[in-house]
């Protein structure tokens, strides 16, 4: 009795199992592909590394500086104004170090004493020096005091008319007198002021005469020369 009635609860299940099976499709599992015996593996957070490349060129490192502001125009780059990455590097010694990234060249002398300066920028790897910055100093320092106006450089002018005065005349040749003796040049032009009588080319030359007189005891560097109604001449310390 008890297995009459059990075969129909089988052929049920047994129905119900072919019908889900007919219903359902399972997908396939992807392939996996295991890497060649070439590969590596990095471990995780690490980027693989590989060879290394030869140094880029200064075309590929000109925008690889350390971003400081540029140097001015009057002098070369030094130290942060450097762009290029690579450069070739002069010790204090006069050593020649090529192919030297400029962040491990800064790192490689005394900054307070040292600047690197980049003398050659036109090469592959700039080639860059270091100076002396005491030296620098003292130089820019002369050069600054040749470039200092001397009074021998100056050019004092002193004016008056064909008709002054001899009282006149005195005051103004006093006055070029102090300027030679502090070391000035002194030019002397006499002109033909308005409102006053003109005056004869012999009146002309008793009055250059006179004033070349008066300044005797001084250099006549250049002597009187009539332009038009003007006259021009010039004196300087002995």
């Amino acid at each position: 009795m008890w297995r009459s009635l059990a075969r129909p609860v089988c052929n049920c299940s047994s129905l119900l199992v072919r019908s889900y099976n007919t219903k359902v499709k399972t997908k396939p599992l992807p392939s996996f592909r295991l890497p060649s015996s070439r590969s590596t593996f990095a471990p995780l957070g690490v980027k693989s590394v590989g060879r290394p490349g030869p140094p880029p060129t200064q075309a590929q490192t000109q925008s690889s500086g350390s971003g400081s502001a540029p140097a001015p125009k009057d002098r070369a780059r030094r130290d942060e104004e450097i762009t290029a990455a690579y450069i070739t590097f002069v010790d204090e010694n006069g050593e020649l170090h090529r192919n030297v990234r400029l962040e491990n060249a800064l790192q490689q002398f005394d900054r307070s004493r040292y600047f690197l300066i980049e003398v050659d920028p036109t090469a592959r790897h700039p080639v860059c020096r270091l100076f002396d910055k005491k030296a620098l100093f003292e130089k820019a320092k002369q050069s600054k005091k040749k470039k200092t106006t001397t009074p021998e450089s100056v050019v004092k002018e002193i004016v008056f008319g064909w008709n002054v005065s001899p009282h006149d005349m005195g005051h103004k040749l006093n006055k070029a007198r102090q300027f030679l003796d502090k070391g000035n040049k002194v030019k002397v032009e006499i002109v033909s002021k308005k409102g006053q009588a003109s005056v004869t080319r012999s009146d002309q030359q008793e009055t250059m005469a006179k004033v070349v007189a008066e300044m005797e005891e001084y250099k006549l560097s250049k002597p009187p020369k009539l332009a038009g109604s003007s006259c021009f001449m010039q004196f300087e310390r002995k």
